[in-house]
């Protein structure tokens, strides 16, 4: 399922952001997002609401629970993630023979022990409440899954689990991930398309083939495994565009071996 942007116009009081005349289709993809709050384009999902000029809409017949939503500040309706998936289950008539099945897949998912079906929420930490987020959203079976910011605050390890199931939900599973960020760094060895957006407009508008593209950083920090390659090559090494910091290491470790 994809989110099309058709010549969209649209000034958000609320988050102080616009779009200005925008032409773009979020397809079945892993796409970086830098220069624009997610915010505005949830506001125009879903919504009586029209844009000034334009529309948003998908590219199919959806319900709201098949685009998750997932941010720094989750919120639920209830106490515990069991209460949780009960009422969702219940108010949009999901009707699940395999009510539990599904809930305890959805934990797994997330990374959660089924501890956490009964720990209520004003029990846990920030990480934990983001965590039963997607564990919500995985239970619902999502068709887009937007992050926006969502890998803030996450250890090392956290975002590294994170970046796996993103990469198996697009690639087993068909879903389309958008993540909202301002550091591409930390997805650089996962995403496949990139949408820069500055003052409304897009700016730039690539793939992760163009993350060598001098262009793209202008408006976004360049990574440092990218800095890194970029000073090496301009004293007349020649390595090729790695964009995993392993493997720039064992090429590193073959150059010196053949000098």
């Amino acid at each position: 399922m994809e989110i099309i942007l058709d010549n969209v116009s649209y000034s958000s009081n609320k988050l102080e952001e616009s779009l200005n005349s925008i032409n773009y289709t979020f397809k079945n993809s892993i796409t970086f997002v830098s220069g624009l709050r997610a915010s505005i384009i949830k506001e125009l999902l879903f919504q009586e609401k029209k844009s000034n000029k334009g529309y948003v809409y998908l590219s199919s017949r959806a319900s709201i629970y098949d685009v998750a939503y997932l941010n720094n500040n989750p919120t639920f309706n209830n106490n515990s993630l069991y209460e949780e998936m009960s009422y969702l289950n219940k108010l949009y008539k999901l009707n699940y023979s395999d009510f539990d099945k599904r809930v305890n897949d959805a934990l797994k998912m997330a990374n959660l022990s089924l501890d956490y079906l009964s720990k209520t929420f004003d029990k846990m930490s920030i990480n934990e409440l983001k965590k039963s987020k997607l564990a919500v959203a995985l239970f619902l079976n999502p068709k887009i899954i937007i992050l926006d910011y969502f890998e803030k605050n996450m250890s090392n390890k956290e975002i590294e689990y994170l970046k796996k199931l993103v990469n198996k939900l697009n690639k087993m599973y068909n879903k389309n991930i958008i993540i909202f960020s301002n550091d591409i760094e930390v997805f650089i060895n996962i995403i496949k398309d990139i949408i820069i957006f500055n003052s409304g407009n897009i700016v730039f508008n690539g793939t992760s083939k163009d993350l060598y593209n001098k262009e793209l950083y202008k408006y976004i920090d360049e990574p440092n495994i990218i800095s890194i390659i970029n000073y090496l090559n301009s004293k007349k090494h020649k390595f090729d565009k790695y964009i995993d910091i392993k493997e720039l290491l064992k090429a590193i470790y073959r150059d010196v071996e053949n000098k």
